[in-house]
């Protein structure tokens, strides 16, 4: 069992030297919640994919980020309820759309993000910062 965790630990020492650099909360840093949506208000979770074009683990709640300008590509877990309205055609081209939201971090600033299914069209669909405290 031992040898087993330290081969387990060699295997994934690469990909953790590789992965995106985040902010700690104790850091300088801005903090960007994935999580909180409202389903009645057709804004629903993103999952955080890359960030700069860096793929990054998945994080379920939040993440923090140094002051900046950041690309964020998102993928939208959209409710079966707005899925239900659209067509076949239309339901596969939300997998494959691209969902890139341009932020600017502050210091000290917490940015809710949300994937925004209001607009009738839905390719007018995104990636919204819907609120920031």
């Amino acid at each position: 069992m031992k040898k087993i965790s330290i081969l387990l630990m060699a295997l994934a020492l690469p990909f953790a030297l590789l992965a995106f650099d985040f902010a700690k909360p104790s850091e300088p840093s801005g903090k960007v919640v994935l999580s909180d949506y409202s389903e009645a208000k057709q804004l629903y979770q993103v999952k955080l994919v890359e960030v700069n074009g860096e793929n990054v683990p998945v994080r379920a709640h939040a993440v923090w980020l140094k002051p900046g300008q950041y690309v964020l590509t998102l993928s939208a877990q959209i409710g079966k309820m707005a899925k239900s309205n659209l067509s076949i055609k239309a339901r596969s081209g939300l997998d494959n759309r691209e969902n890139k939201l341009t932020l600017n971090v502050e210091a000290d600033k917490t940015y809710y993000l949300a994937y925004d299914a209001r607009p009738e069209k839905h390719e007018d669909w995104k990636p919204i910062v819907y609120k920031v405290e």
